[in-house]
């Protein structure tokens, strides 16, 4: 089968290696699409790229696909052969750009028939995003700013919007104000002064939460959020920028600062994602795997759309080139599908 790879060089590889075995806890998938997450994904290339080794082994990459059930381990239930698959990966089970992959039971959701495998390769990012949302902890009515408008901030924008909550957004490329707008999204562009149509926005007082999906050294957006939030209002971290926070205006609007990791409750726990030990319902309510399923609810019910977020489409053998478009035009690029 076929597997992508990046080697100590940041390069892209495709090998053919052997299928993972199946285990009880879990289900072997064929891949019918993944994603290329395009924001962590094309750091890790530029991080290999600035130091590379020559003698780092070759390691998989990406986390998120769709597929339909090859096999189904004998503790699993709810699941047939020949179902229909949205796929998370982790460490001890392979979910993304694999030709075959072995999923536990927590990772996976089963496919409405009104959800396609094109959307449903957003399965594992809309986790992600589903989880940032929790972590601004809104309440009906309040006002959320998404700050960059990449393919995870296009995803929390528009669940914000499907949730009710006011949300505006803002980004420098053209393009992607443009497809947010498409969406019902209010969309700035981050290179003008967006600090008073937020502060009209919100009757003067700001906004209730600023959600920071931005990739840069720079702690500039953590400032921009500072002076977009109201007083007690709070920053969710769910980018990668610089993390110099000053006191003076942290202290000044009494804000919380959190920062939100992948999908949430279960996420790189040995137990939930190896052993495929679910959290009980009463006390953990929103895990990994409820939050892929209310995800893919939302897709189902045509709440979230996701099909205008597609820009590009490549075989898997072409996944060099797949990565190679979002490391070079990112002005034209967000959902990066891999076709199998």
């Amino acid at each position: 089968m076929k597997r992508v790879l990046i080697n100590g060089k940041g390069e892209i590889v495709v090998r053919e290696v052997d299928p993972p075995e199946l285990q009880d806890r879990g289900i072997l998938s064929k891949t019918a699409y993944s994603l290329i997450s395009t924001g962590t994904e094309s750091r890790g290339i530029l991080g290999r790229r600035k130091n590379p080794r020559e003698d780092a082994p070759e390691t998989p990459i990406g986390y998120t696909n769709s597929g339909t059930v090859l096999e189904v381990g004998t503790e699993v239930q709810g699941i047939r052969v020949g179902d229909r698959v949205g796929c998370y990966g982790s460490t001890y089970g392979l979910g993304g750009h694999s030709e075959v992959c072995y999923i536990v039971r927590n990772l996976f959701v089963r496919l409405p028939g009104r959800v396609d495998f094109r959307q449903a390769a957003f399965t594992g990012l809309g986790g992600i995003a589903i989880q940032a949302v929790r972590r601004a902890e809104l309440s009906f009515g309040e006002t959320a700013v998404v700050l960059g408008l990449g393919i995870l901030g296009q995803l929390i924008a528009r669940i914000c919007h499907a949730a009710g909550y006011r949300v505006i957004a803002t980004d420098l490329l053209p393009n992607r104000l443009k497809i947010a707008r498409e969406a019902g999204i209010t969309a700035l562009d981050a290179s003008e002064d967006v600090i008073p149509a937020v502060k009209d926005a919100t009757e003067g007082h700001g906004a209730d939460t600023a959600l920071i999906c931005a990739a840069t050294s720079s702690a500039e957006p953590i400032a921009q959020a500072l002076d977009m939030i109201r007083l007690g209002g709070r920053i969710v971290m769910v980018g990668a920028t610089g993390m110099e926070i000053k006191r003076e205006p942290l202290f000044a609007k009494e804000a919380d600062f959190v920062v939100s990791r992948a999908g949430g409750p279960g996420r790189y726990d040995a137990a939930y994602e190896r052993d495929g030990q679910d959290m009980p319902y009463p006390y953990v309510r929103w895990t990994v795997g409820r939050n892929l399923k209310e995800f893919v609810r939302l897709v189902s019910e045509e709440r979230v759309r996701v099909d205008d977020l597609i820009t590009h489409e490549f075989p898997v053998e072409r996944a060099d080139d797949a990565y190679q478009q979002a490391l070079d035009r990112p002005e034209e690029t967000l959902g990066v599908l891999l076709k199998y």
